[in-house]
């Protein structure tokens, strides 16, 4: 994990294995946008708050910055 101020960043090879998956599949799911990911460079990178979202249960409020909620447009 990568700590900038209050921002911590995790790459791919650390959250496949966290979760136990493939590389390819973690990265596949960052282009594909099931996660909210940034490519730096050659390496991707995910914050805390996007994988928070992205365990977050359909119907739960989601946050598009850390610190504020997205509000829903009902």
């Amino acid at each position: 994990m990568i700590k900038l101020g209050d921002l911590n960043l995790f790459d791919v090879m650390e959250l496949s294995k966290k979760f136990r998956v493939n590389p390819v599949t973690v990265r596949g799911y960052m282009r594909s946008g099931k996660l909210k990911g940034r490519k730096i460079g050659r390496k991707w990178y995910l914050t805390e708050e996007a994988l928070r979202d992205y365990f977050k249960l359909p119907g739960e409020e989601k946050t598009g910055e850390p610190g504020k909620a997205v509000e829903s447009k009902a």
